[in-house]
């Protein structure tokens, strides 16, 4: 996916892969933290706001929270979120996503962008990774 190949050129591919096993351990009440770096207008289909809300609580059958942080720099408080769910990234250079994911590392968050949500929940992210050598 696209989303995918961002993370592969601008971030840490491998790190985003491995953060959407977290969406295994979400329960009611879990709070997500979507990242999206640019500031377009969502629609009645937008995919951070819309979409994937939409797949995560039909995979797991949780009640989930999002909160949405767009076009800024991570809020202070990242360890009051369960996971961090980036956009591709597209509008932000490879310096700015890969302290976006230092800082979910060091705060022992678990960081994934839309793509590997998406492949994730539909069961083809393993098969996704084969394409990258991860």
């Amino acid at each position: 996916s696209f989303s995918m190949m961002m993370a592969r050129m601008k971030g840490d591919l491998k790190a985003l892969a491995n953060g959407a096993s977290a969406i295994e351990n979400l329960k009611d009440g879990s709070r997500i933290l979507m990242a999206e770096a640019c500031t377009h207008n969502s629609s009645h289909e937008d995919i951070g706001r819309v979409k994937i809300p939409k797949l995560l609580k039909a995979y797991t059958k949780k009640n989930l929270s999002f909160e949405y942080y767009v076009h800024k720099d991570f809020p202070k408080n990242i360890t009051d979120y369960d996971l961090v769910i980036h956009c591709g990234g597209c509008m932000i250079n490879s310096r700015a996503m890969c302290r976006r994911i230092d800082i979910c590392n060091e705060n022992n968050v678990p960081i994934t962008n839309y793509g590997v949500v998406i492949a994730y929940v539909n069961g083809i992210l393993e098969r996704s990774k084969e394409v990258f050598n991860l």
